[in-house]
């Protein structure tokens, strides 16, 4: 994941990036920010009141694209107050963490909403995630969007904007939303379909505001032959491109002073705080299983390396969706440390993972996952960056103006020269893979029988050899557009 973005007005990030590349330059990677793919994941998106999310998918080939999108809402709410909150057990006082209150407990929500959209060759759409889209060809194909008043609890508000294309009708995302969005691309009957023809970004903005953070989708290659199993995509760089074995974002540390804003007006500072940079990392695993409404759930070691080498580190266990500040996880901020800047490596961590029987429960082979259970290795991940530049209006109580934002995607990082996450034979997770060569035989993944190839499980099943990250759905016939309602 290559490719930094930003907001044009944000010079400070410029210096960011200078500092961070005394560090060094990262390798390529398979599963990338700037190639299209056949897997487009938008790690970040958020739609709850204050902000929202504007998407945009395109197809870059000469023919049409069917895509099939799967939202995930993994809001953290607080049990008590009702406010946002971060990951369960977060530092008491940190940005993240519940108030204080007895009961007041930060619960994780994981709710799944999916829908189809149709490409004409090399046409972009987007739409915005609290309203949806509606194509309306009665409108001037320069004109802008009509809102549709909302009507609830039936319909609420939605967007109907000028369009001839076969897109149909994007459905607004249940508010308030906070999680992520995955959009596969598949052929007519629903079944996947290797074209790497689609690649997106997202712009998160700051309700009534000029405030953007924006970033590009994080977008997965198929490699070679998909599988046959429709619904079912490997990402063990065979048939689609594996995850990292680990990423990385880089900026401010988190609570540092902004190095430009005080340079050019001293004023726009507060007099206390100055003008602190607020870093909050998004992480979404690899693993999905969008069948059986269940998050993954994965342990990640975190570990910061500041300009002056300085390193300080936690293991942290998450689930489904994680979007935190690293002083939520209890690390000092800039003013305790003397730091400005920080690199942060994130690596997926922990024992395996049951993914078909006991749902997510820890296991070392198949047998911990209950009867037909089936133990997986533990799941890569994908990360994305957001900076919030405060200054004293922001910071003003309440605020008169909001916080500066940018976002940019992680880069990969690479153990033992190699970029993709390395997979684990079947029942036996100790054995480390990246083919099934590598595996000396397999058990075909329902009935668990012994097999060496697909051929040996019948035409509804499969074997697994070498194992690594999926991701389900449930495949089904792409419909054409929604009538105008």
């Amino acid at each position: 994941m290559r490719v930094q973005k930003r907001s044009p007005w944000l010079n400070s990030l410029g210096v960011v990036l200078t500092a961070m590349a005394l560090w060094g330059a990262q390798a390529n990677a398979d599963v990338s920010s700037d190639k299209p793919g056949s897997v487009v994941i938008w790690p970040k998106v958020i739609a709850d009141g204050t902000r929202d999310t504007l998407i945009q998918l395109t197809n870059t080939r000469n023919e049409t694209a069917y895509a099939h999108c799967e939202y995930i809402n993994a809001i953290s709410t607080c049990a008590v107050t009702g406010t946002f909150c971060s990951v369960p057990n977060a530092a008491p006082g940190s940005p993240g963490a519940c108030e204080e209150i007895a009961g007041n407990v930060c619960t994780q929500q994981w709710r799944e909403a999916d829908f189809d959209v149709i490409l004409t060759r090399q046409q972009p759409t987007f739409w915005r995630v609290s309203t949806g889209r509606v194509d309306n060809p009665f409108l001037p194909a320069d004109g802008e969007c009509d809102t549709i008043p909302a009507d609830p609890p039936i319909t609420p508000e939605r967007q109907s904007c000028p369009g001839l294309f076969l897109v149909g009708m994007v459905p607004p995302a249940v508010q308030p939303f906070r999680g992520q969005l995955t959009c596969i691309q598949v052929a007519m009957d629903g079944g996947q379909l290797g074209s790497n023809g689609l690649k997106g970004e997202a712009t998160i903005e700051t309700v009534g505001s000029t405030q953007i953070s924006t970033y590009n989708s994080i977008n997965i290659e198929a490699v070679g032959d998909v599988g046959a199993i429709d619904g079912l995509i490997e990402l063990n760089g065979q048939a689609y491109s594996a995850c990292p074995e680990a990423v990385e974002v880089s900026g401010y540390a988190p609570g540092a002073q902004d190095l430009v804003a005080a340079s050019i007006d001293p004023a726009v500072c507060d007099p206390m705080e100055g003008c602190p940079v607020q870093s909050e990392i998004t992480l979404v695993p690899c693993r999905n299983d969008f069948t059986s409404l269940t998050g993954a759930r994965w342990a990640t070691f975190i570990q910061y390396t500041n300009e002056f080498e300085s390193t300080n580190s936690i293991s942290q266990p998450l689930e489904c969706w994680a979007n935190f500040d690293l002083r939520d996880l209890g690390f000092p901020d800039a003013d305790a440390s003397g730091t400005t800047f920080q690199r942060t490596r994130l690596t997926p961590t922990g024992d395996g993972r049951c993914i078909l029987g006991d749902l997510n429960a820890v296991c070392d082979e198949d047998a911990d996952c209950g009867t037909g259970g089936v133990c997986g290795p533990v799941t890569g991940i994908l990360a994305i960056l957001e900076e919030f530049h405060n200054t004293a209006a922001s910071l003003a109580v309440p605020p008169t103006s909001p916080a500066g934002t940018a976002a940019s995607n992680g880069y990969s990082v690479a153990f033992d020269g190699s970029l993709e996450k390395a997979g684990a034979c079947r029942n036996d997770l100790d054995t480390p893979c990246t083919t099934d060569a590598e595996c000396p035989s397999g058990l075909c993944r329902l009935s668990g029988t012994a097999c060496t190839t697909d051929l040996d499980c019948g035409l509804t099943d499969f074997c697994d050899r070498c194992m690594n990250d999926e991701i389900k759905f449930e495949p089904g016939a792409i419909a054409g557009p929604t009538p105008i309602q």
